[in-house]
């Protein structure tokens, strides 16, 4: 047999199983949440280690130009003692046609597939190795290529002719981003099946895995350099080496950032959630004081009566414990799969850590407990005789304080109305802790939205500041003269630029350049983008300083991507410029804004033609159009490409802008979405926040309702002003959820802006996310006001009145 005070916790749960329901599920939404975020971000950290250093990435990689790297050279740097494996590789940057358009195409050239020693890809099905003439291709470029196994693809190389190319098989590479983000094709193939396509470039790569567990960069770059030393001493001419992250995937930093920010959403969630608790439980107490006052009388202590609702707390979170946790192991193994996607991972292992099933039960007991604690003591603590006392409700008269005084004297039309606006100032703490439920719902809803703005705010930067449409990237630089006449006489086209590009680096001197770049090429890159300083194709948006002047032929500009790399850099400062190997020194003119561009050091052509040796030449052509639409520049871009061959020029590619702004806008779809799931969990929680608040201001009002309905007001009378009740709350909680939101929408631009820009998203309130969130919540409380109201009605006059 159960002892009684055991049957009064049960009883207690049983007896109105609305409330019961209500905090379970309260408990219940911050519980999922935190399991959601949590299980996801464990095993996504988890995976993303194993799928990136799985790949065995090389810590190092040394470009030579001129000779192929032999075997023997390989075998002699993997015998030095700070080496622990070494490969030739190569690289190179091809296109395919797909349809009647062509996208880059980045080819990788293995020596031996079978005996692969770094950076290394998994066989998924077909040929292995890649038979001659044939390759391999990443399994996310096959959308890109609109293709399958056993299809051929028309592939250009620089120095070939278009030749068709079968894919002979499907692998996984998780070293590189998905190829609809990159907007460019992956294939991976043997040097004879280089060489058919009419290139006569060896291995000129070598990737080198540092020996030693823990490798810093600046040690890598050490033993690199020396590296460099012994294959110039060989006859070899190096031209960079570059030095990723040590051990990082290309995106590890932003999903660590992004997934804990999550994460702090969602302990939130949970906070919220026991306040709303908490402040129920305090109100049962205060409901129950004479029975309180009973127990005492009969011997209970404080602690006693203090446990007993603890113990139903408990009872409370241990139900929603049980329902959140396996349903937020599935909502974790979703997101693992949406953001695994989004980062080419494949999830070898979904199984969610025991010790997150720990945290999870830990926080779904103890932090509720432990917000509840306070006032569940201090009402335990009433004395036997003034519980007897108590008259077991809210007893405060309306009038009392500044506030209702005012209140008192406010007229609104509609007698109803008026009353119901009295009556949410009853307890202000209740009515406060409904406005907290409600704002940071809210504030999050419009922010996922403000951010999402913001985003594609920063996108509308490419064309805002970007005045040409399409780059074409030429294998050699080839005479200018010859080209930008014929380009300008098509139809169409409205402005022809000849610019120049090489990579770059910061020369510290003593050696080849270091640079950050990672093998797919793009992450990482820094380049020299030379340019008439008169240019019509870009107007960047000054952050200090100013632009290229058209004297100054020593000056230079750097974007926010660069100066990330130096971030000690001022206006007036002399800098060390490798372009493609050759060293020169610039004078900062200033620093740009440049969304959608990797590290870029902008200087003027005529200074960097004679650098480079190629006065009257151009590599780098950026073309205008009448019609920027996305379909006419496609169809234009043919053209165009026609014009080009016909000049005797060699295209390595050509890339839209939209191709540019779309490849951007696949990194935000699931960030979004995490962010307005959040959201609704915590407008879920401020939903039933409402609900509780309009539950508990009736129970106090039970005779108050009596006394209107016996002097002639009918149900539907109650039902307005319990309804126009949750409609003011909610109308309240607007302005603070707005004004919240501001703030957060300012931090979290400011977070993901210097994550994937390296320059904050500019703080933009979309007016869609205030109305949508004022439908949503308006909605919301009346359906969270309809049930109190339902069940205040079915009192009879008598049970109300009789209600203590």
């Amino acid at each position: 047999m159960l002892r009684p005070r055991f049957v009064k916790v049960m009883r207690d749960l049983t007896s109105d199983y609305t409330r019961s329901a209500l905090l379970v599920l309260a408990i219940f939404i911050g519980v999922f949440g935190v399991g959601s975020i949590l299980g996801g971000y464990a095993v996504l950290v988890r995976e993303m280690a194993r799928n990136y250093l799985g790949t065995a990435p090389a810590s190092m990689t040394i470009k030579v130009e001129d000779v192929a790297l032999d075997k023997g050279i390989v075998r002699e740097v993997e015998g030095l003692p700070g080496v622990l494996r070494a490969e030739r590789h190569a690289t190179i940057a091809a296109r395919m046609r797909v349809g009647e358009d062509w996208y880059p195409l980045l080819l990788f050239v293995i020596d031996d597939f079978d005996a692969m020693k770094t950076n290394k890809f998994r066989h998924i099905s077909g040929a292995w190795p890649p038979d001659p003439g044939t390759m391999l291709v990443e399994r996310t470029a096959l959308d890109v290529m609109k293709a399958r196994v056993g299809d051929s693809v028309i592939v250009k190389t620089p120095n070939g002719r278009e030749l068709p190319v079968a894919i002979s098989g499907i692998v996984h590479d998780p070293g590189l981003a998905p190829a609809r983000q990159e907007q460019r094709g992956y294939g991976y193939c043997t040097l004879s099946t280089l060489r058919r396509l009419g290139e006569v470039q060896g291995f000129d790569e070598l990737r080198v895995i540092a020996a030693g567990k823990e490798i810093t960069q600046g040690a890598i770059e050490q033993e690199g350099r020396a590296i460099a030393r012994l294959l110039e001493d060989r006859g070899y001419r190096v031209h960079e080496i570059q030095v990723p992250p040590p051990g990082r995937h290309p995106h590890q930093g932003q999903m660590n950032a992004v997934l804990l920010l999550f994460l702090v959403f969602a302990f939130l969630t949970l906070f919220l959630s026991a306040i709303l608790v908490s402040a129920s439980l305090a109100t049962l107490m205060t409901r129950q004081v004479r029975e309180i006052g009973i127990c005492k009388a009969i011997g209970a202590g404080s602690a006693q009566v203090s446990a007993l609702y603890l113990l139903m707390l408990l009872v409370v979170c241990a139900v929603a414990v049980l329902f959140a946790a396996p349903l937020s192991r599935l909502a974790a193994g979703m997101l693992v799969g949406q953001i695994g996607g989004l980062l080419n991972l494949d999830i070898q292992d979904a199984s969610i850590p025991w010790w997150v099933l720990l945290v999870v039960v830990a926080g779904g007991t103890l932090v509720p407990l432990a917000v509840a604690a306070y006032p569940v003591l201090r009402g335990g603590r009433i004395s036997a005789l003034e519980a007897l006392n108590s008259y077991g409700v809210s007893a405060a008269a309306f009038g009392k304080g500044r506030m209702q005084t005012m209140l008192g004297r406010l007229r609104v039309p509609g007698s109803i109305l008026t009353l119901s606006l009295r009556n949410v100032f009853r307890s202000r703490s209740r009515l406060a802790m409904t406005l907290l439920l409600l704002a940071v719902g809210g504030a999050l809803f419009m922010t996922a939205l403000d951010t999402s703005r913001a985003w594609d705010v920063n996108l509308e930067k490419i064309y805002k500041y970007r005045h040409y449409d399409l780059e074409v990237r030429l294998f050699t630089p080839f005479p200018a003269s010859q080209l930008i006449p014929s380009l300008r006489g098509i139809p169409g086209v409205r402005e022809v630029e000849a610019w120049g590009q090489s990579p770059a680096a910061f020369s510290k001197g003593g050696g080849p350049d270091v640079v950050r770049t990672y093998p797919d090429k793009g992450h990482g890159a820094f380049l020299v983008l030379a340019l008439p300083p008169s240019t019509k194709l870009v107007s960047l948006p000054l952050t200090r300083g100013r632009w290229l002047g058209p004297d100054n032929d020593d000056e230079v500009v750097l974007n926010q991507m660069a100066l990330a790399q130096e971030p000690s850099l001022k206006v007036g400062d002399r800098i060390a410029l490798s372009a493609d190997g050759r060293p020169s020194s610039w004078r900062i003119a200033g620093f740009v804004e440049d969304i959608g561009s990797p590290a870029v050091a902008y200087v003027p052509y005529a200074a960097y033609a004679r650098l480079t040796h190629t006065e009257g030449m151009t590599d780098t052509i950026r073309i205008s159009l009448m019609n920027r639409e996305k379909s006419a520049a496609m169809v234009k871009t043919r053209e165009i490409e026609a014009a080009i061959g016909l000049s005797g020029a060699s295209v390595i590619s050509t890339v839209p802008v939209s191709l540019l702004r779309n490849a951007i806008a696949e990194h935000m779809a699931v960030l979004v979405g995490a962010l307005l799931a959040m959201a609704i969990l915590m407008a879920a929680v401020g939903t039933c926040g409402l609900m509780s608040t309009m539950s508990m201001n009736l129970i106090e009002r039970t005779r108050e309702l009596g006394v209107m309905r016996a002097i002639g007001a009918t149900p539907a009378a109650v039902s307005r002003l319990v309804i126009f009740e949750g409609l003011i709350c909610a109308a309240f909680s607007l302005v603070f959820a707005f004004a919240l939101s501001v703030p957060l929408s300012a931090y979290l631009g400011r977070l993901i802006g210097n994550m994937a820009f390296r320059i904050p998203l500019p703080l933009v309130l979309a007016p869609l996310a205030f109305v949508a969130w004022t439908v949503l919540i308006m909605a919301g409380s009346i359906v969270a006001s309809a049930y109190p109201a339902i069940r205040a009605n079915r009192l009879t006059i008598r049970d109300a009145l009789a209600y203590y």
